[in-house]
């Protein structure tokens, strides 16, 4: 499974991964300000593949803006967790952050992913993890046979996701860093920042000691 990062350049865009194997497939869609230049971006990595799936982390407007136009040009399947689906569905401004980022959310059809659901793309795996904290629905990928987490907005290099919009919670944020920490990770792909190759893990304890806990 090859792993590239989609080069953007507007300023609050999350990071977008291409995970490239039998099947494609997306994890978060940015903000969608630059769409074109991010459709652009795509077609040169896809290299006439077609765009199988879309994952998105959560539905905060950074990750899920730019969604809709790649939909549009793409017609991928979206997937989201169970509990932030409903706000995509609707178009939901507010609860996706839209207001505060200044963009419009296109009502759109997704498929609910709940914990413990596999998204096979041939030779890998990827294993949905129930991670609330950030959001409510808030989910990372874990693929078993590289190692490779792919955390959205719960936690990054040198930090944690906020806890502080709608439906974020501090308590549910620590207990989905302490289950990330069982994994054995190598690969750590964030939601913004740098993606660091190995020893994943020391992130997530890293996130702990932020968040007050010791191990």
């Amino acid at each position: 499974m090859a792993i590239e990062q989609v080069d953007l350049a507007q300023l609050f865009d999350s990071n977008i991964y291409l995970l490239t194997g039998n099947r494609t497939v997306l994890i978060d869609a940015g903000i969608g300000f630059q769409a074109d230049d991010t459709i652009a971006s795509l077609k040169k990595m896809l290299k006439g593949r077609k765009l199988d799936i879309i994952v998105l982390t959560h539905k905060h407007y950074d990750h899920v803006g730019g969604a809709a136009a790649i939909v549009k040009e793409f017609d991928p399947k979206v997937y989201i967790g169970e509990h932030d689906a409903q706000t995509i569905r609707d178009g939901d401004r507010a609860a996706s952050l839209g207001t505060m980022f200044g963009g419009e959310l296109e009502p759109m059809d997704v498929t609910d992913l709940k914990d413990g659901d596999i998204i096979d793309i041939g030779d890998h795996k990827l294993r949905v993890i129930y991670t609330p904290g950030h959001t409510i629905g808030s989910i990372t990928l874990f693929d078993e046979v590289t190692g490779a987490l792919f955390t959205g907005d719960t936690v990054f290099v040198g930090g944690v996701g906020r806890w502080d919009h709608p439906s974020g919670n501090a308590d549910q944020l620590i207990d989905s860093l302490k289950k990330l920490n069982t994994l054995k990770i190598d690969g750590f792909y964030p939601g913004h920042g740098p993606a660091v190759p190995d020893s994943g893990n020391e992130h997530i304890i890293s996130g702990l000691r932020m968040m007050g806990v010791r191990q």
